[in-house]
């Protein structure tokens, strides 16, 4: 298929933009439950996107038959011109910078070695994980290669490259009456030999040394108090509660607590806040997004100042700005919105035990155990996986049902120190518009001085 005479064709019929996203997939899930292979599957997959722009309408069509992709080009480019009948607002579309480009994954590919070595690997593992109040156990594992052609009609010709994996722990245990969950996660996006070298053994102890405090936490205490919060959970906090909020889409749908805030004081001086998908190995790298823009980093907090959103070609069109490279779609199939990619948060100047320094009473919370956000607003809840009484500066007894939550604009005034130890968090999966993609992050510990703690959040 000549993808370029189709660009052609769709712009001499009056199209002001056209792009197409071609993705070629394999996959491979193994799931390994209570010492049995419980499930492998193998997955390949060949998908198609086509956007067309005409005149401020916009038009999207989609499948998986390289045959009907002629036949999709019209279908967008004739819903393209309906909506732009019913708009009452016209737009342009600018000229973008256009890129050609090959980009290899690096690495060695999964799908180059044998099957029964992962399967064997998590058989091994899992029969070796042993607690006496472990009363089920489950790992697993995600493989993912994919490639990427993107063309538009502007001259980009990006062909993009991408081995990823997951590795997933979980656990549940019980001791009279009580019953915990367990839960850990490592992933990245890096060749196969990178999986070889996790310390499995490690990632899954971890969870296991939580089980005795999980047993022995009383409730977290409710109210007002000054907070340590783990690099993991801090991660989770700039995500979720500043991140979705810079979403240039969020703030044209007057859905952002931070629209009208560029230029204005929003954070501590000592507080830098960036969204950086450049980290390689990261579970939010990419080299460019699916709409064909190379990958940069974006400062979103500088010295406490609010000074960029995170842009797609659309978003950045009808707001006057560059497009920042966070255009993301969860497949060919799904349109790009703005998303984050890893969220980072730079390191202060203050060691571990001086963030617990002139606190009579407070909480350390540790890990994320999921959460609430509501951008438009700011306010937020999240939960914590696991908590420890603060008193007179040291970590004393465990705590159960640790959660904090406030309004994001409040909670970052009051953010009174960063720590010096930054480093890379839970690999997620950020759900918006029904779509997931992979996402990262970076960040130290952080002081609060105070913030509404406590409560049984359900989480746990």
């Amino acid at each position: 298929m000549n993808f370029k005479k189709q660009l052609e064709r769709v712009e001499n019929s009056g199209a002001d933009f056209s792009d197409i996203r071609i993705i070629s997939s394999e996959s491979e899930k193994i799931s390994v439950k209570d010492n049995d292979v419980d499930s492998v599957q193998k997955d390949t997959n060949y998908q198609y996107g086509i956007r067309v722009f005409y005149r401020g309408g916009w038009g999207f069509s989609y499948g998986n038959k390289e045959c009907e992709i002629k036949n999709s080009f019209d279908a967008a480019l004739k819903l393209a011109k309906v909506n732009y009948k019913l708009l009452k607002e016209k737009l342009k579309f600018n000229k973008i910078k256009t890129y050609k480009d090959k980009v290899k994954a690096k690495g060695e590919s999964f799908t180059q070695t044998n099957i029964e070595e992962r399967i064997n690997l998590l058989l091994n593992l899992c029969k070796n994980i042993e607690h006496k109040n472990l009363v089920n156990k489950q790992v697993f594992t995600l493989f993912s290669k994919n490639e990427t052609k993107y063309f538009n009609n502007f001259g980009s010709d990006i062909y993009q490259e991408s081995e990823n994996f997951n590795f997933f722990f979980k656990g549940v245990g019980k001791k009279n009456s009580k019953t915990r969950k367990l839960y850990k996660r490592k992933g990245m996006v890096a060749g196969y030999e990178h999986f070889k070298k996790l310390n499995f053994d490690k990632l899954i102890e971890e969870e296991l040394k939580r089980l005795k405090n999980l047993f022995i936490a009383r409730k977290a205490p409710a109210g007002k108090y000054p907070l340590v919060v783990n690099n993991a959970l801090s991660e989770v906090f700039f995500h979720e509660a500043v991140g979705h909020a810079c979403e240039a889409d969020a703030v044209l749908q007057n859905s952002s607590v931070l629209k009208g805030k560029i230029g204005k004081q929003i954070a501590p001086k000592f507080l830098n806040l960036s969204d950086d998908p450049n980290i390689e190995k990261s579970h939010g790298y990419f080299v460019y997004d699916d709409e064909g823009v190379k990958a940069k980093k974006t400062v979103m907090i500088e010295n406490g100042v609010f000074k960029n959103y995170l842009h797609s070609l659309e978003t950045a069109n009808k707001m006057g700005a560059e497009p920042t490279g966070n255009g993301r779609a969860q497949n060919a199939m799904n349109l790009p919105y703005p998303r984050m990619s890893n969220t980072v948060l730079e390191n202060g100047d203050l060691e571990f035990e001086e963030l617990f320094k002139g606190i009579k009473k407070g909480i350390y919370a540790k890990g994320s155990s999921g959460g609430v956000v509501e951008p438009t607003n700011g306010n937020f809840l999240f939960g914590a996986k696991e908590g420890f009484l603060i008193e007179n500066g040291k970590i004393k007894e465990p705590l159960l049902d640790v959660s904090f939550g406030g309004n994001i604009l409040e909670i970052l005034k009051n953010i009174e120190k960063v720590g010096n130890d930054a480093k890379m968090g839970f690999p997620g999966f950020c759900g918006k518009k029904g779509q997931t993609v992979p996402v990262g992050g970076k960040s130290p510990h952080i002081k609060i001085s105070e913030a509404m703690v406590g409560g049984d959040n359900g989480y746990n």
